[in-house]
């Protein structure tokens, strides 16, 4: 059975180059809709040059932490992964 269903992670492979370095990344099925940014704009960021949000910077502390999960979580293209310690 062939399906090209995305299984509720973004793909690390198609992590987008523009975001920092670390485990938070948005990946190149963004559709740039705004909900992270307006969910933790302390970490997301609209890149104008590709029109996709990007990581700007990593969270740090457990709040932050938490911000940047419950965008992942509410990603509605699941473009937002998490790879590695925080």
């Amino acid at each position: 059975m062939e399906t090209n269903e995305r299984f509720n992670m973004a793909n690390h492979n198609e992590r987008l180059p523009q975001n920092v370095p670390g485990p938070y990344y948005v990946d190149s099925s963004c559709i740039d809709c705004d909900k992270c940014r307006g969910e933790a704009p302390e970490f997301f960021h609209r890149n104008a040059d590709i029109g996709m949000t990007v990581v700007y910077r990593q969270p740090t502390t457990p709040e932050e932490i938490r911000l940047a999960q419950d965008a992942l979580e509410g990603c509605p293209t699941e473009s937002i992964g998490q790879a590695g310690a925080t």
